[in-house]
């Protein structure tokens, strides 16, 4: 029950993944797509390599771009570029950090662009929409004072309960020790020992 009110408050969880192999080098991708005015979003890229994999050493580049009119980077333009070398049997990961969703704009669909490349090869583009929304109908510094309030209300029927229980006659006694019955004498000791057998008449 307490985890079906979190639920009801917590509100939706969602993200855009995608995952693929460009030039030998697995990648996955996953950003949230949806944010809150005003709050900060993370991208993850994952990068690896298989054990003996054959080229040496290889050369990712990643960028994000990102709408100026309703996105800000915590580390500016520069923040949303980077550059990985990864070795055979290696895995890295790299965070878009920081991104904020501007209240200057109205709540909607905005479009983001993804690119990896490996050397001096293609880049793979991912796009993707990330929606921006005005935020829960409970504030967060209210759903922290609710849910445990709520929790508490549920538990007092049960303390109640509990106290009727124990408010009855008898409801607090205690076990006494149990009397423990003397063990029986084992069968083979009860037995009386056999006698010797008579020896037999020699002709």
């Amino acid at each position: 029950m307490a985890l079906g009110i979190l639920a009801l408050f917590a509100g939706r969880a969602r993200a855009f993944e995608k995952a693929g192999i460009l030039d030998g080098v697995d990648f996955r991708f996953i950003c949230a797509d949806w944010a809150l005015l005003k709050e900060k979003i993370n991208a993850l890229v994952i990068l690896s390599r298989p054990p003996g994999a054959p080229g040496g050493k290889k050369t990712v580049r990643l960028a994000l771009d990102f709408p100026a009119d309703a996105f800000k980077a915590a580390a500016g333009p520069a923040g949303m570029r980077a550059s990985l070398g990864i070795e055979p049997g290696e895995t890295k990961r790299f965070a878009f950090k920081g991104l904020l969703a501007l209240d200057k704009v109205d709540p909607g669909k905005h479009p983001f662009k993804l690119s990896i490349s490996v050397g001096e090869g293609v880049p793979e583009v991912s796009r993707f929409e990330v929606e921006t929304i005005r935020g829960p109908l409970v504030p967060r510094g209210l759903l922290s004072i609710l849910v445990p309030a709520l929790l508490s209300l549920l538990a007092i029927p049960a303390f109640v309960l509990f106290l009727r229980r124990r408010g009855e006659p008898g409801g607090w006694r205690i076990v006494k020790d149990a009397e423990i019955d003397e063990p029986e004498e084992a069968w083979w000791e009860m037995e009386e020992p056999a006698g010797e057998p008579e020896g037999e008449g020699r002709p």
